[in-house]
């Protein structure tokens, strides 16, 4: 498997974990906050793999949107007005790629 459909792979997979905690009595607050700490997580793993012009300009990009390199942080999607249901929805949803396959 490509690098880049295992990373969807597992952000996916996030999403199965984030419901059996939900079905558990977890928190939304505490799952999103967990969830987008892993999906974090494998941004790092993954942009380690990721050529270096290519992951300067990703970087660059995400940067100027989220003001992190490593993308939006939970206050900033809560200051955005995402829900704490939006938060884990959006971090179990791979984003677009503009690098090549």
């Amino acid at each position: 498997m490509a690098p880049r459909a295992h990373y969807e792979a597992e952000v996916m997979a996030l999403g199965s974990a984030a419901t059996r905690m939900l079905d558990a009595g977890v928190s939304q607050e505490h799952v999103a906050r967990w969830i987008v700490a892993q999906r974090n997580a494998l941004k790092q793993r993954f942009r380690a793999l990721t050529p270096p012009d290519d992951r300067v300009r990703l970087e660059a990009w995400t940067l100027g949107r989220y003001g992190n390199a490593l993308g939006p942080s939970v206050e900033w999607l809560r200051d955005a007005g995402k829900s704490w249901r939006e938060i884990i929805d959006g971090a179990t949803r791979p984003g677009r790629y503009r690098g090549r396959p």
